[in-house]
C-alpha cells in the first residue's frame, strides 16, 4: 500500500549509492552519510529544475535565436 511513496526514496538512495561510490568504498564506515549527502544534491537539483523550467526554456531559445547556441547539422 505504501510503495507508491517509497519507490521515489529508494531510487534518489540508489543514484545517490551509485556517485558517493566513485567517491567512497561502500565499505567505509561514512559511505552512508555520503550517499545522503549526494541523495541530497540530486533532490535539490531536480526540484531546481522544475521551478526554474520554464525560465531556463526561456533562456535556451533567446540564446538559440541570437547564434550563440549552434544548432544540430
Amino acid at each position: 500500500m505504501i510503495d507508491w511513496l517509497t519507490w521515489p526514496a529508494d531510487l534518489l538512495l540508489s543514484a545517490g549509492g551509485w556517485v558517493a561510490s566513485w567517491f567512497v568504498s561502500r565499505d567505509a564506515s561514512s559511505f552512508v552519510v555520503v550517499q545522503m549527502m549526494v541523495a541530497t544534491l540530486v533532490l535539490g537539483a531536480f526540484v531546481a529544475a522544475i521551478v526554474y523550467w520554464e525560465t531556463l526554456l526561456e533562456y535556451c531559445r533567446a540564446l538559440w535565436k541570437t547564434g550563440r547556441m549552434k544548432r544540430p547539422s
